[in-house]
């Protein structure tokens, strides 16, 4: 019960102190349209249904950031609380409350528990998922008359269910079906089970997959081609100092930039997680795998090895998709502190980790972190006038500065790929002949050639300009004489 206090003391602190952030803002815009808008939208590109769904009945209860991100808190409680049981499955209770207290502190995991997005529900249930099949193969493996088949079948089906809504929450999930499989081959090959629970298996996929119709049918279509393609030109083709980065953010998260920390974290953390597969017998040291360790590394390593490999095609390595699979690095690092000999190195490794751990949680409270929305929001409505227009760059921005914004100026959107310096001229023409004064609203861009065009527009003068988190916001006087000619 301390470690859920303290794990939920963590994800309520400020929680409602920064404003939506422009996915989040996405997510309440999908949320607030009708249930057959949603499910239409799904089947044309890619678009995880089931958060959308959950946090459209959510929004009732509130819409402030701090009720919009309250879900997220519940969940990361609850992935926490399922942490705990499959680790003590898998290995004992010391381990269990250790991986539990791990996850709870985690930067990272608080972070995406504080974050209205899917990700956190992907995570929660992909733990679920894993503890169902956990009970579903050790009740195969026992003694028949200790463990009835009706058992089995509830273990299968929290299987099915929890998987299937994982998917449905995102797609990375599909990745958790190799190591789901290949545990199981090896855990049926190895107990030399009846042909009977072969099929047992099969059906279990085969009912995942049809579950998860609904949820990946726009994966394929051709407006979700071109969000494949913009992430593999955002990201490329990760590397090996790539992977050293996932570590990092793992055991640290995003908080702190700093080169030394970025390789003690990696150290202190590497070689926690190291020592899980060693343990001294008689006085020497040893490699040991058992069944509870194997489960462990292949729920970590099996999905994050498959989307490194597929990334080398089509790049798909990026950190909130990967985010899923932390859960298992949480409890390879409480195995690895407790294999430590002796109580004196345990105790120092684990006031190293709390050490380490202590800065990039103070940095997520201390410091703003989120694009500032609502104060660019609450200084454009504070100041507009009649004849203003505003310009946004990149065009998608309106979403998250509609969210807060409480005026009537008229938007006109500008793509930030649009580099040809006539038509943006154009634009600046036609909104100097019509309006006596120009916004401009950037953000989510580093194209700041329609600013250089503004500013180099003749009757055009400069009159403000402020920066919040990741926004910008520039206010330019029309000469009446001047501009437009």
């Amino acid at each position: 019960m301390l470690v859920i206090a303290l794990g939920t003391l963590l994800r309520f602190w400020e929680l409602g102190t920064e404003s939506l952030w422009f996915d989040e803002a996405y997510s309440v815009w999908v949320a607030r349209h009708d249930l057959s808008w949603q499910f239409a939208l799904a089947t044309e590109r890619i678009f995880p249904l089931l958060y959308y769904v959950v946090l459209h009945f959510w929004l009732r209860l509130g819409s402030s950031e701090f009720a919009i991100r309250f879900l997220s808190v519940l969940l990361g409680i609850g992935s926490i609380a399922a942490l705990y049981p499959l680790a003590r499955d898998l290995f004992d209770r010391r381990t269990a409350l250790l991986s539990a207290l791990l996850l709870a502190v985690s930067p990272l995991h608080v972070w995406f528990s504080q974050e209205a997005r899917m990700y956190i529900l992907v995570g929660t249930l992909g733990v679920l998922s894993a503890y169902s099949l956990r009970l579903a193969l050790r009740n195969v493996c026992a003694d028949p008359s200790s463990s009835p088949h009706g058992r089995r079948l509830w273990f299968w089906a929290g299987y099915i269910v929890s998987t299937a809504l994982a998917v449905n929450a995102h797609y990375f999930a599909l990745f958790l079906l190799p190591f789901h499989n290949l545990i199981v081959l090896y855990t049926l090959i190895r107990n030399r089970v009846r042909r009977g629970i072969w099929w047992e298996w099969v059906a279990c996929q085969i009912l995942v997959g049809v579950l998860c119709l609904v949820g990946l049918a726009g994966v394929f279509s051709d407006e979700s081609r071109y969000w494949w393609g913009l992430l593999e030109t955002l990201h490329g083709a990760p590397t090996l100092l790539d992977l050293l980065r996932l570590v990092f953010s793992f055991s640290l998260g995003t908080t702190v930039q700093n080169e030394l920390f970025f390789w003690c974290g990696l150290l202190v953390f590497g070689f926690c997680a190291l020592w899980a597969l060693l343990h001294v017998r008689d006085g020497r040291l040893h490699l040991g795998l058992d069944d509870g360790l194997l489960f462990t590394l292949l729920y970590l390593l099996v999905p994050l090895g498959t989307v490194f490999v597929y990334s080398q095609v089509k790049s798909s390595w990026v950190l909130r998709y990967l985010f899923p699979f932390l859960p298992p690095y949480c409890i390879l690092l409480a195995r690895g502190l407790l294999n430590l000999p002796d109580r004196r190195s345990r105790f120092l490794l684990a006031a190293a980790l709390l050490v380490l751990t202590l800065w990039p949680l103070a940095n997520m409270y201390r410091f703003q972190q989120k694009e500032d929305w609502r104060n660019a929001a609450a200084y454009v409505s504070s100041l507009e006038q009649p004849d203003d227009v505003l310009l946004m760059v990149d065009e998608d921005i309106w979403l998250p500065f509609d969210h807060y914004y409480q005026g009537s100026m008229y938007h006109l959107g500008v793509s930030r790929a649009i580099t040809d310096r006539d038509l943006l001229t154009a634009r600046v023409g036609l909104a100097a002949k019509s309006y006596r004064r120009v916004w401009l609203l950037l953000s989510h861009t580093n194209n700041i050639l329609l600013k250089e065009i503004v500013q180099q527009y003749p009757g055009i003068q400069p009159v403000e300009e402020r920066h919040f988190l990741n926004v910008e916001v520039d206010l330019f006087m029309i000469d009446a004489n001047g501009g437009g000619s």
